[in-house]
């Protein structure tokens, strides 16, 4: 995956400290970033509309701040992750401020509310009345101005990060905001044109009720400062729930930020879900980047319904993967079995392709209790056949040339050279065990081997 591994914090006197991050809340209104200096001192960055805004050291976490709604209730990604790589994108090199130069610089290039609900996210790091001092003169700002929506918007910033305040009460309930109560209690449409900004992160904090999901992502999801949010939004829907339009947007939000195997990795870590679609969804992915390995492993592991177009994929990729003791292929026949009884050519093609891979490794025996979940799902099937036959044939003198063909049909070709030549030896005058290994050396590439039995069968015919 790629990733930034380690990012520089320019402090004061341009002093760098080199930065690992470890996670990232992606919250509302700012998103704080997780990283361990390399002696191994614990760091937030604070980010808001994706641009950095400060980090600090962590010396105390406060119950119930800003910082642990955030780690609890945010959207985490646990680094690295394409995510985290977008958001430090041109960002190899943090200017670092101290919060008063913040508070100095952000008041020219916000507005007063925002400015307040910035401040709101840093409650852990500054006291709380020059917190509160802060914010309430972003309200006061508005008041001078006779901006009693503006007033109100901050209000309702203030009463979040002081929900207890008597003087919030006390102002909150003036006569001159009486018209905005209902308003901002049960967030009116109309607030998405005159305080987009408060109706950002309350809707986010009110997410998980449907439609409030949906205001937010139909109102911000495509202004590029909410490019992440919006994705992680999806992203988080998915995890919980999804349907046919919202796997096709989120997929649509992703391509638009993401390589396709930044989009691969994606997907894989989100295999967790139960939900079936992102399993299909990852091993689709694989496929076309080729990963038939990461294709076959999801589909084992997370088995799902399989179309048509999976269905060819799967025989494509148990073609051209390459097996080893970290693929789980023993697992394969039990997660397909029930998923394609019903799909007999299907599903004998696909487990006979698997059998001279497995026979590298294992026996005939090992072979029986794989195919064992056919007995289970009443499934007969020709693989199955073959493979109780050849148990039967395959220790006997007598039956070396019928064990020669089931090995042909079930791919074992160095298998089936040995019972012709033990055929051949106890039958020297019959010439059908000659010309099958005539055949056998020929599709093996031991083409000397070929052109000798060739001239032993002409001259038993």
């Amino acid at each position: 995956m790629n990733h930034l591994t380690t990012i520089t914090l320019l402090g004061k006197n341009n002093r760098k400290t080199q930065l690992t991050p470890i996670r990232m809340a992606v919250h509302s209104p700012c998103t704080i970033m997780e990283a361990t200096s390399q002696t191994g001192e614990l760091y937030h960055a604070y980010f808001f509309r994706q641009q950095f805004l400060a980090a600090k050291k962590v010396t105390r976490s406060r119950l119930g701040s800003y910082l642990e709604l955030a780690m609890t209730k945010g959207i985490v990604f646990l680094c690295p992750h394409p995510v985290v790589t977008h958001l430090l994108q041109g960002k190899n090199q943090l200017k670092n401020k101290s919060l008063t130069d913040l508070h100095s610089s952000i008041k020219n290039r916000y507005s007063p509310l925002e400015v307040s609900q910035i401040f709101r996210c840093f409650d852990s790091l500054i006291q709380k009345d020059k917190l509160f001092k802060v914010m309430r003169e972003c309200y006061y700002d508005y008041r001078r101005d006779g901006k009693w929506g503006k007033a109100y918007s901050v209000l309702v910033t203030l009463e979040e990060a002081f929900p207890t305040h008597e003087w919030i009460a006390h102002t909150k309930h003036d006569a001159s905001f009486s018209s905005y109560h209902d308003k901002y209690d049960t967030l009116d449409s109309s607030l998405l044109t005159t305080d987009p900004t408060t109706m950002d992160w309350l809707l986010w904090k009110h997410r998980y009720e449907p439609q409030n999901l949906t205001t937010w992502i139909d109102s911000f999801s495509l202004k590029s400062a909410h490019s992440l949010a919006a994705f992680s939004l999806l992203y988080e829907q998915q995890l919980t729930s999804s349907t046919s339009t919202s796997i096709h947007q989120f997929l649509d939000t992703a391509k638009h930020l993401f390589t396709q195997k930044e989009l691969k990795d994606i997907l894989l870590q989100m295999t967790h879900s139960p939900n079936s679609v992102i399993h299909q969804e990852a091993f689709r992915q694989c496929i076309r980047l080729r990963a038939w390995e990461d294709a076959l492993t999801t589909f084992i592991q997370h088995p799902f319904l399989l179309e048509d177009q999976d269905l060819h994929s799967l025989k494509e990729a148990i073609a051209h993967v390459k097996w080893n003791e970290h693929l789980p292929i023993d697992q394969l026949s039990r997660a397909l079995i029930p998923i394609l009884k019903e799909e007999k050519h299907h599903l004998d093609t696909i487990l006979t392709a698997c059998v001279p891979i497995l026979s590298q490794t294992h026996d005939l025996n090992y072979l029986m209790e794989w195919l064992k979940p056919l007995d289970e799902a009443k499934c007969t099937l020709p693989i199955y056949q073959r493979v109780q036959k050849l148990a039967l044939y395959a220790e006997d003198p007598n039956k070396q040339f019928l064990a020669g063909e089931l090995y042909y049909q079930l791919g074992l070709k160095n298998e089936a050279i040995d019972s012709f030549i033990y055929e051949m030896e106890m039958n020297p005058n019959d010439p059908s065990p000659v010309k099958w290994l005539q055949t056998l050396y020929q599709e093996t590439g031991q083409l000397d081997e070929a052109a000798a039995y060739q001239q032993l069968l002409k001259s038993l015919c």
